[in-house]
């Protein structure tokens, strides 16, 4: 039944509640509506085209704070209620007012819409939405006569303050803070012309700090009242001057930097990726930023005597008529679909790479790692080791992997990951450093995860709390959302397993290792390749010789969600059938493979048992349940079954419904 305050219920039989849509909101709150500590309001992705869950959210944080962030991009809030500290507190949309204000138990703590609104309430429908662009608006609908909504109060005044509003590299505009316009950073193009606001990559991978590259010798390009306002980890370092030439000659002296911005007699030095660049009224006017750019070359022609104008047009039409012809055989010639046939054999492979990364001699690293001795770990095709180094005059202990097959197949790899790494930035994915790249040997330096890798904390140490388990299992599927939908260009990871999962200082996850990833092309959504990954985590469709997509990563999630969330690995051989026994007298289960044994447990109804003694995941039974559903989901043998990474984030976050997987023949929960 839906009542006249727009709240859907569902009534049983005696017409008691049983369900309210105010009790499960999405992207919007009507009159009357309370939300809260704990609640959040998701936008959708793109205005009335696509209503999937988008990448801001309103959300009542349980320190009391009401927050708006960008949260798929890792980024801090850009509006708050400043009501940090305060107890129980909520959200109301008062029914008698229309007023919006943060409560705790006592008072109004934060009024929001004090005199926006219209005084007769009773002639208006009231919403409050977050939209798309990250703003919190309320919107009032005239009852008598009404034909559209009317804006009467907005959270965010300047909308180019919104994080990532534009992507990364993008730059945002909004000269009458109501319409926004988002472009490009000079020399970058945008990554999808049909929604401008997705971002933008470079037109040219350049390396400002490699004396024999072309774009050693960079220009600057000058945006005036305008701020590359980047988080923590873009910002290189500040000085004061009075003088904003200076702090353009900064810029330029150092290779590091990538762009700056002068205001206030200081200048901010920034290196990549650009966020939130912008020119936003009143914020950032008098400020002036830079972004260093390749010199653009060209050959100056002579001053010619004008000609007819019929002769500047013949002469102009056959110039285009010649270009267009050499510019099609070149198409033709040099397209990688056509070498084969034109050369008999692939083509060859660039001799150098170029990217925005520091270059480390061989002699800096041996020094760096005590030659070599500090070794952390050992994989396929590696050795990682630790290290210090001075960077920016900071010392700064480092992760130094030393490719050892660099002849066949890991020297592709090496080239992969200076390539596409140094364009990746979240804050879920492991931030690659620099590299070498002198005679033969290949090195890559990765800032140092010191609480080591994920298979350490779930299988050796004995404080994995719930909640801690939780928040790993969401940083790991937000970083491989990043990987295969947000990232250019996108990436397979193709070995997904605990010891590729690391924990920062605040055991915070991040994916480590993209030296197995599988990267597409723009217009390529399958690829054909060898057995990658690690036996127990390998998609069934690595052995049967078929293409492969994103969905391999999505079945390796499922085994490592079902991993963290029952603290057991993937195949454990030498365990008892004690603990099977205790949840199933009488029955004999000798196959020790973990989503078999999951399988078995939720078919038989039996996951309370396995966690009874775990007093935390009792006390969210509900959400243990689901989660293990959704490790099956991802698991399912057929890859078109399986959830992409956004959707396993919405069924993690709720927002979509998890149905029972095809392995499951009965419903269970």
């Amino acid at each position: 039944m839906m009542k006249n305050d727009g709240n859907l219920v569902l009534l049983d039989s005696s017409s008691k509640i049983i369900w309210e849509s105010f009790d499960s909101p999405t992207d919007t709150i009507l009159l009357g509506q309370v939300l809260p500590m704990g609640t959040k309001l998701y936008s959708n992705a793109n205005g009335e085209i696509d209503y999937s869950t988008g990448q801001y959210r309103l959300e009542i944080q349980m320190d009391g704070n009401l927050v708006l962030s960008a949260f798929r991009f890792g980024g801090r809030g850009y509006w708050n209620s400043v009501t940090l500290g305060n107890q129980n507190v909520s959200l109301v949309f008062n029914q008698s007012t229309a007023f919006m204000y943060v409560v705790n138990d006592t008072r109004i703590i934060y009024s929001m819409n004090r005199t926006e609104v219209p005084t007769t309430i009773e002639d208006y429908y009231h919403r409050a939405t977050i939209t798309d662009r990250g703003n919190l608006q309320q919107w009032i609908y005239n009852k008598r006569g009404g034909n559209q909504w009317t804006l009467v109060w907005r959270a965010i005044t300047e909308p180019c303050i919104v994080n990532s509003i534009c992507g990364a590299f993008g730059f945002c505009t909004s000269l009458d803070n109501n319409e926004v316009t988002c472009k490009c950073l000079t020399g970058y193009s945008p990554l999808d012309p049909n929604n401008p606001s997705r971002g933008c990559y470079p037109d040219v991978i350049v390396d400002f700090c490699d004396a024999n590259s072309s774009t050693s010798d960079p220009a600057i390009e000058e945006y005036s009242n305008a701020d590359f306002l980047n988080d923590d980890f873009a910002d290189l370092s500040h000085f004061p001057t009075t003088d904003v030439n200076e702090c353009k000659t900064a810029v330029l002296d150092d290779c590091f930097c990538l762009a700056g911005v002068w205001s206030n007699s200081r200048c901010m030095k920034k290196r990549m990726p650009l966020l939130n660049a912008r020119r936003s009224n009143p914020s950032t006017n008098n400020m002036v930023a830079f972004i260093k750019v390749p010199k653009r070359g060209g050959i100056q022609e002579p001053h010619k005597k004008d000609s007819p104008s019929w002769v500047v047009l013949l002469a102009a039409f056959l110039s285009c008529s010649v270009l267009a012809l050499i510019f099609g055989i070149a198409v033709v010639y040099y397209h990688p679909l056509t070498q084969p046939y034109i050369h008999g054999q692939p083509s060859a492979k660039p001799k150098s790479v170029e990217i925005n990364l520091k270059a480390f001699s061989f002699q800096e690293l041996r020094e760096a790692t005590n030659d070599f001795k500090n070794r952390i770990g050992r994989g396929g095709f590696s050795t990682v080791y630790t290290g210090v180094l001075t960077l920016d005059g900071e010392e700064v202990e480092v992760a130094v992997k030393q490719l050892e097959k660099v002849i066949e197949q890991g020297d592709k790899d090496f080239l992969t990951e200076v390539q596409v790494i140094g364009l990746t930035h979240h804050k879920n994915l492991v931030r690659l450093i620099g590299f070498c790249n002198e005679h033969k040997h290949r090195l890559l330096v990765y800032e140092l995860m010191k609480n080591g890798t994920l298979s350490s904390f779930l299988f050796a140490d004995e404080n994995r709390s719930w909640d801690h388990r939780i928040e790993i299992v969401f940083g790991i599927a937000r970083g491989l959302l990043y990987l295969h939908e947000e990232c250019e260009p996108q990436i397979i990871h193709c070995d997904i397993k605990p010891q590729n999962v690391l924990l920062d200082n605040n055991c915070k996850a991040k994916i480590a290792d993209f030296g197995l990833a599988k990267l597409l092309k723009k217009d390529q959504t399958r690829t054909s390749t060898v057995v990658r990954g690690t036996m127990g985590y390998m998609a069934p469709e690595w052995l049967k010789n078929v293409p492969v997509t994103a969905k391999v990563d999505v079945y390796s999630f499922g085994v490592l969600l079902l991993e963290i969330i029952f603290c057991r690995k993937h195949v454990e051989l030498h365990r008892v059938t004690e603990e099977l026994h205790q949840v199933d007298q009488g029955t004999q289960v000798e196959d020790m493979i973990l989503v078999d044994w999951v399988l078995y447990c939720v078919k038989a109804g039996n996951l309370r048992s396995i966690v009874s003694h775990d007093l935390e995941v009792l006390g969210d039974l509900k959400r243990f349940e689901t989660m293990t559903m959704i490790g099956l989901w991802c698991i399912c043998s057929n890859p078109t079954l399986r959830p992409s990474m956004k959707k396993v984030i919405q069924m993690l976050e709720g927002t979509v419904e998890v149905g029972v997987p095809p392995e499951v023949d009965a419903q269970i929960l």
